[in-house]
């Protein structure tokens, strides 16, 4: 009884993997059908991080007046 179980369980183990590797390869063969929207949308995102991290420094690090940076 006990072997039954253990092997019912491997079984559906087995196949939410087979499906969860359809599933990624699915989603690669997206990506490669679409690499170049992929690309620029990438590109994109990356450049609007390098803005939001720019504008962050700039609000947080260069607006304090000096007298302020320095007290002790």
């Amino acid at each position: 009884m006990i072997e039954m179980n253990a092997g019912s369980e491997k079984s559906l183990g087995e196949t939410g993997l087979d499906k969860n590797l359809e599933h990624i390869d699915e989603a690669l063969d997206i990506m490669e059908r679409h690499s170049s929207e992929v690309a620029e949308v990438e590109d994109g995102i990356q450049e609007e991080m390098r803005k939001r991290d720019r504008e962050h420094k700039d609000a947080s690090l260069h607006s304090i007046p000096k007298a302020r940076k320095h007290v002790r």
